[in-house]
């Protein structure tokens, strides 16, 4: 007799939920990493731009148009850093609130599954007991004596 789970379905079902929230987690993480990536490039441009100013500076000259360009594009580097660090922020909410749904989801998966196992040994141990009942049996047939029968 093979083993049949009754609450396969609602198992696969639990499985398919927690691949949902998994695949979701695994989107905002990804994305959590390109605005990451997108802060680091901002940055190293204020980094670029500091630069190209002191060069200007050191060099002298006609360059006071330049050095209040690259001042405001400075300024405006600063309020953009400030916008994705709060749209980083906000991601890294939206990860943590995903990690928490993924991680019940795959406690109600492995709760689910923990009883199929228990249901499982459960089923082999009455198999052997039903299989020794036969042998035991059959061994008693065999073994009879000749004038009971």
């Amino acid at each position: 007799m093979k083993f049949k789970f009754p609450f396969q379905n609602v198992m696969h079902y639990r499985k398919t939920l927690e691949n949902i929230a998994q695949r979701d987690f695994q989107e905002t993480v990804g994305e959590l990493a390109q605005l990451n990536l997108i802060l680091h490039n901002l940055q190293k441009e204020i980094v670029e731009a500091r630069e190209s100013r002191f060069k200007k500076e050191i060099e002298g000259g006609k360059s006071a148009p330049a050095l209040g360009q690259a001042e405001d594009f400075i300024k405006g580097q600063a309020l953009r850093i400030v916008r994705q660090q709060a749209k980083i922020q906000e991601c890294e909410k939206r990860v943590e609130e995903l990690r928490e749904i993924l991680r019940s989801k795959a406690i109600d998966y492995k709760i689910i599954e923990g009883l199929r196992d228990r249901r499982h040994e459960q089923f082999q141990l009455e198999q052997k007991k039903l299989e020794q009942k036969q042998l035991d049996d059959m061994n008693m047939m065999r073994f009879r004596p000749e004038g009971k029968k």
